[in-house]
């Protein structure tokens, strides 16, 4: 099913984009005190109620000697939840022909449950999923959600039951600043949502990918940087960083995608007058 598994090439790479879950909802939090007549036209629909398909997103990069998954999707919960193709992400890794064992890079954009949720199996007493691999997180990050700057945050409880048992079995490697995780794959900082988040650049034979994480939640965040969800914790400084992607995007001429864009949804950025334009491909 395309909403749920799809695959493209960077270079010399192969890039799954692999669901765990894929409902339609409505987008009205991701577009916080914007003009609903304004957000709505742009994303295309009559009104904020409106479903459209939506995405909790991995990808897995192949073709350099790692199997490096970016994101661990929303994790059984979502199965719990009813979300549609949700919890499913382990199975779509082994219909490529790839063991979760054999995972030995995981990178976290950041570290709300939608991102760590298959980091454990609930169905096997929290068992580690992908115990062979090493985590990247940048250390802001991991920092902000295990310490006390988050115990108010309603999202940390979840947070941190899903990076924990990670955390204990020696499995993180924390980042600082832009961070080649391999030879391919490097992590650019993109704060605002979250404090340590990051962005991914993918490089291959003159080839670029940018993945998102939660910098953009929609492509239109891509051409209205101002345009920011509830959930960011510094809009200003997300609004900086999808300001940097989109420039990034731009002078590489890079191929973009997000975790919570619908599969399979590839554009690129382009530099108009005034600003930016998302143009699918």
């Amino acid at each position: 099913m395309s909403r749920l598994s799809q695959s493209f090439t960077i270079g010399g790479l192969d890039i799954a984009a692999l669901s765990d879950g894929a409902p339609d909802r409505e987008l009205s939090g991701f577009f916080h005190e914007v003009d609903p007549d304004e957000w709505t036209r742009a994303v295309g629909i009559t009104s904020p109620d409106d479903p459209v398909p939506f995405n909790f997103g991995s990808f897995l990069i192949r073709g350099d000697g790692h199997l490096t998954l970016v994101d661990t999707g929303y994790g059984p919960p979502a199965r719990e939840m009813e979300v549609p193709g949700g919890a499913g992400l382990p199975d779509r890794i082994r219909e490529l022909g790839v063991s979760p064992e054999d995972i030995d890079i995981v990178i976290h954009t950041h570290l709300h449950m939608d991102h760590t949720g298959w980091n454990i199996d609930d169905d096997r007493n929290d068992a580690l999923t992908f115990p062979n691999a090493t985590f990247y997180v940048a250390r802001t990050e991991l920092e902000y959600w295990t310490r006390s700057a988050a115990d108010d945050n309603p999202l940390a409880e979840a947070a941190r039951h899903r990076i924990g048992p990670v955390v204990e079995a020696g499995l993180i490697e924390t980042t600082d600043g832009e961070h080649d995780v391999s030879e391919h794959v490097t992590l650019i900082p993109t704060p605002g949502h979250t404090p340590g988040h990051v962005s991914v650049m993918v490089a291959s034979q003159g080839e670029h990918l940018v993945i998102l994480g939660d910098a953009a939640h929609h492509p239109v965040h891509l051409e209205r940087h101002d345009w920011v969800p509830g959930v960011d914790l510094d809009k200003a400084e997300t609004s900086r960083s999808r300001a940097k992607l989109a420039r990034l995007a731009v002078e590489r001429d890079a191929v973009v995608s997000g975790g919570h864009f619908p599969i399979l949804s590839l554009g690129k950025v382009r530099e108009v007058e005034g600003g930016y334009r998302w143009e699918a491909l």
